[in-house]
């Protein structure tokens, strides 16, 4: 079902945010899908999508403003923290956001969860059927939105799906260790690691975008009620490492001084997520080579 002249209408929350902005940004290039943007930081998307077919942004009161008639509401507000009472808020607005879309008659939702609802020790099951064992405060606070999710749109008749996440990158995702390791590299200065043999992925923010709108124009009723949506190729810190060296070095002559310490540490953030691949007929295009390139690319010509 879709509104506005077959046009389908998708509110985006969380729009100025790392992920949201993305999507925005790609759903605008669709020509079949309206954007209805709801941030609480309106300054910072308002100039950048004036020459875009922005249906309309919200802040704070989109409750009570919303004109719109929304299909889909994905949802990418949440924050970034491990301040408990921050996390207590990021619970609070996804409850609230659910009961109004209710109230609204909106009938669809995708829920951006995390992969930190599984442990993030090594595993042998990486697929949606792993064992939810969260960590840190991030994963349980990110577990309790999946709950109330489930259970809200349950008791509405809503179709709803959490998205499970991976680790996100991106060219100006400056806290991920990929940038990290290429500023460092780009620099000449010293790039320490601990272990190396610790299995990584990351998936690509332009990557995640495209495969939520693949997501978002598929037959709601028919979404499994979670996926993983991650990059399936893994590579140890130490190959990591060795990319960034051999692809820096096209900018940068000087030798790279790595230190490696010894850790214990079984991290492996792996997830599975074929289910989705197969589901929606999408596999990324980014795979840590095209990333790391991309970035030495990037941070050489913007200094």
């Amino acid at each position: 079902m879709t509104s506005n002249n077959n046009k389908l209408t998708v509110m985006v929350t969380g729009a100025s945010g790392f992920l949201g902005n993305e999507l925005v940004n790609q759903l605008l290039q669709e020509d079949n899908i309206r954007v209805v943007a709801v941030t609480s930081k309106p300054d910072d998307i308002k100039l950048k999508y004036l020459s875009f077919d922005l249906l309309a942004l919200y802040t704070s009161n989109w409750q009570e403003t919303l004109k719109e008639e929304v299909d889909v509401i994905v949802n990418c507000a949440f924050p970034r923290t491990s301040q408990p009472d921050e996390l207590a808020k990021g619970i609070l607005f996804t409850e609230k956001l659910v009961r109004y879309a209710h109230k609204l008659k909106i009938k669809s939702l995708i829920n951006i969860s995390s992969q930190s609802v599984y442990t993030q020790k090594d595993k042998i099951i990486t697929n949606e059927k792993a064992l939810i064992s969260p960590e840190t405060l991030y994963g349980m606070a990110k577990y309790s939105c999946e709950r109330i999710v489930e259970l809200l749109c349950k008791e509405y008749k809503m179709n709803y799906s959490n998205i499970r996440l991976a680790s996100l990158t991106g060219l100006n995702f400056d806290v991920r260790m990929t940038n990290r390791f290429v500023d460092a590299a780009l620099n000449g200065e010293k790039i320490t690691i601990y272990g190396g043999k610790q299995k990584i992925s990351y998936l690509e923010v332009r990557d995640t975008a495209e495969a939520l709108i693949r997501m978002i124009l598929s037959e709601a009723s028919e979404w499994e009620n979670a996926y993983n949506l991650g990059n399936n190729e893994a590579v140890t810190l130490l190959e990591l490492i060795s990319i960034v060296q051999r692809e820096s070095r096209k900018y940068n002559k000087k030798e790279i001084n790595v230190e490696l310490l010894e850790e214990k540490n079984s991290f492996n953030n792996l997830i599975d997520s074929n289910l989705f691949y197969s589901t929606f007929n999408w596999r990324p295009n980014f795979t840590v080579e095209k990333m790391i390139k991309e970035l030495c690319k990037h941070k050489s010509i913007s200094g």
